[in-house]
């Protein structure tokens, strides 16, 4: 006869079929290593022989990369140089150009003196070519600080140096933005 009891709590409970889960995600993190592990022999064994295979194609390829990403990250600041320089050879120019940029005034207290600069300046500057200058040329001075100031210099045909220098980086749709500080030519 059976026992009238059906507490069964003494029992032993079965044991479930497979592995555990802590065994589960380990095997999962492992195999995730493994292909990232492999990605990188991988793309690095591709990188070498393309390298090896053509260096002056490779160097070629990446600077025209960085050149590319250079020109999309200063063409603004480059056109509005180009802008400027043309702007100051002429003296309506440069009351127009010290007027559009009220932040210059810690530089040049009054319009009189940066008018009198730039008559100094008006011999030694070249117009700006329309196209950036190559990388390796170190006639190009580009600097971005995270959120602060923007610098831009640039060497004439003839060494004269431009140096512009911006408060904070061009915002797109934001006229208040990107205020010419300092202008300096040598």
């Amino acid at each position: 006869m059976a026992d009238s009891n059906w507490d069964n709590t003494g029992a032993a409970s079965p044991a479930r079929p497979g592995l555990p889960g802590w065994a589960k995600l380990s095997i999962g993190c492992g195999v995730v290593m493994l292909l990232g592990l492999g990605t990188c022999v991988g793309g690095s064994l591709y990188l070498r022989r393309k390298i090896r295979q053509d260096p002056k194609g490779f160097e070629r390829q990446v600077k025209g990369m960085a050149r590319g990403m250079v020109e999309k990250l200063i063409k603004d600041d480059w056109a509005f140089l180009r802008i400027s320089i043309d702007q100051l050879h002429t003296d309506e120019g440069a009351k127009a150009f010290y007027a559009a940029n009220p932040k210059l005034k810690g530089q040049y207290p009054s319009e009189g003196e940066f008018l009198a600069a730039s008559k100094g300046w008006k011999a030694r500057l070249e117009p700006i070519p329309e196209a950036i200058p190559d990388l390796d040329s170190h006639d190009l001075d580009y600097q971005k600080q995270f959120g602060g100031e923007v610098v831009l210099g640039y060497r004439c045909t003839n060494g004269t140096r431009i140096r512009m220098v911006w408060d904070s980086p061009k915002i797109a749709g934001s006229a208040s933005s990107h205020q010419l500080t300092e202008f300096t030519v040598r």
